[in-house]
Formats: C-alpha cells, sequence, structure tokens
C-alpha cells in the first residue's frame, strides 16, 4: 500500500505494519505511530477476550487527527495493520458551565447514565487511573473485567496520545464495539453496538464537562460499603444541568489521600493458672487457688 504525502498541516498517509514488525509506507510520525499499532493491538485483543465479544477486527481513533486501521490476524497470535491516517474533521466542542451541587459519586453515576442513554450503547462505565471502577450503567456491564478492560483502554490511548490522535478510541469487534474516551488521567469505557458518532461525541463532551470539576479519585469503588449512603441518580439527577458558557471548564481536581483511620483493637479475655485479664469496663477479679 503506497503512502501519501504528509505536509505541514498533517495531510494524509496510508501504511501497513506486517507480523514481523516491517512497515511498508509512511506514518507521518517517524515510525512511531507504526511501533504503536502492534502494542496497542494486543491491548485491545485481550480486552475483547475479556468481554466476550468476540476478536479485533478495527480500531479507529479521533483526536485532532483521525487514525483507521483495519486488523487480520495469523494463526499464531501476530497482526497485521493496515492503516489510514487523515486530518479529522473540524468538530466544534461546545463550552459547558455545570450548574447543581451533587457529589462527586453522585455525579459519576449521572454521566454513565447519560452516556447509556445514546441509542446503541449496552452499558457504561467509569473507570480511574488506578483501576478502580467508580460507576456503571446498563444490562451486562463486565463488572468482573471492567477494571482490567479500562486499565488496557486507558493504555491504547496513552500510546496514541502523542500521534495527536488520542481522546477518543472505539474498537471494533466481531460481537460489539468496545468506546473508551480519556477524562483526565482516567477512562470512560462503553460497549455499544452501531451508533451515531456525533450524538456519542457530544455526549462525551458533556460527560467530560460534568466531570472536570470533580475528583474521580474521591468516589468509592462501586459496591465499596463505603458508598452505601451516596444519594440514588433518581434522587441526584435533576441536581446536574449543564448549560453553554463562555469560559471553558477548570482542570480535574487535585489527588486525594483517602486513608482510612484504624479501628482500635477490641479487648481479649486470657485465662492463666493464677489470675484473670479483666475485659475492658470490668472489675479484677483475685484468684480463689491457693
Amino acid at each position: 500500500m503506497s503512502a501519501g504525502p504528509m505536509d505541514g498541516g498533517g495531510g494524509r498517509c496510508e501504511f501497513v505494519v506486517r507480523p514481523d514488525g516491517t512497515v511498508a509506507g509512511d506514518d507521518g510520525a517517524a515510525g512511531a505511530l507504526a511501533a504503536a499499532l502492534p502494542y496497542t493491538g494486543r491491548l485491545a485483543r485481550r480486552a475483547g477476550e475479556l468481554l466476550g465479544v468476540g476478536d479485533l477486527r478495527a480500531l479507529e481513533a479521533l483526536g485532532r487527527r483521525r487514525l483507521t486501521v483495519g486488523v487480520t490476524w495469523t494463526p499464531a497470535g501476530e497482526g497485521t495493520y493496515r492503516a489510514v491516517l487523515a486530518p479529522a474533521e473540524t468538530r466544534t466542542v461546545p463550552t459547558f458551565m455545570v450548574v447543581g451541587g451533587a457529589d462527586a459519586t453522585a455525579t459519576a453515576v449521572h454521566c454513565v447514565d447519560r452516556v447509556r442513554a445514546v441509542a446503541g450503547v449496552r452499558w457504561a462505565g467509569v473507570v480511574t487511573a488506578g483501576s478502580r471502577v467508580v460507576a456503571t450503567a446498563g444490562d451486562g456491564v463486565a463488572r468482573g473485567h471492567l477494571d482490567e478492560v479500562g486499565n488496557r483502554v486507558l493504555a491504547i490511548l496513552r500510546s496514541l496520545e502523542d500521534q495527536h490522535v488520542a481522546g477518543f478510541v472505539r474498537l471494533r469487534f466481531e460481537e460489539a464495539f468496545v468506546v473508551g474516551a480519556s477524562l483526565g488521567r482516567h477512562v470512560l469505557v462503553a460497549c455499544t453496538d452501531a451508533t451515531d458518532e456525533h450524538a456519542l461525541l457530544a455526549t462525551i463532551d458533556e460527560v467530560r464537562a460534568i466531570l472536570a470539576d470533580h475528583d474521580l479519585l474521591s468516589v468509592p469503588t462501586q459496591d465499596d460499603p463505603s458508598a452505601a449512603g451516596a444519594a440514588s441518580v433518581d434522587e441526584t439527577a435533576d441536581e446536574v444541568r449543564v448549560e453553554a458558557a463562555p469560559s471553558p471548564p477548570p482542570l480535574v481536581g487535585a489527588r486525594f489521600a483517602g486513608a482510612g483511620a484504624r479501628e482500635p483493637r477490641k479487648g481479649r479475655r486470657r485465662f492463666g493458672r493464677g489470675t484473670l485479664s479483666p475485659s475492658p469496663g470490668e472489675t479484677p477479679r483475685r484468684s480463689t487457688r491457693g
């Protein structure tokens, strides 16, 4: 496959990465993008195995440029990657002002529900940089593997970010699509059928704006007993509203230290031949043995 010219504005190019690592064509990034594809392919293929959605067939990443990659596999599990890198269509990302006082936990749950409401989305979840699942919505969500899947999708986004195609990635498997979107240091993961890209991206823009002022590291791991008192979505959904605003959203907040205090040790009664050690609150008793 021949490579198209690359100009200063980042024109279209095509290239192939073979199973032995050799590259035909020019990736427009001095080989860095071509070198990243086998790594991202292995990460994505394992994510598909964990989710049970079949083998990886294609990868699409979007940022300032659009990367489209078709994947075929050898019997030994080595991939051939046929890639096209082109300028992305100009997309106006609106600025938002978030109005409402919901806490970070309720806000994260609200956001995954917003993504789940997009036609074609089966389920969605938010996974932190520490591989903690803090919110999910939808039927069939892979609770047992979503932490590892999120970790792999986040690694894919990071591996492509230097090529200006990170921020949004869509993995096409035999039985479903898996979408990943960066949330600062964290990631939104969704499993979908065919979806309207514009509707999905618009919702992700909204979710990013809503979560920008919340520290996701402060959100308890989902199903953690400490989250039992968190408000339900029905109680908080009306508290979170998004309105257009002239200023950009703030960055994600500072790290959360989150270390809990240890519980004090309980007193223990010990039995011996001469004395009995009193438990807290008891009066010491003398031994009656001579």
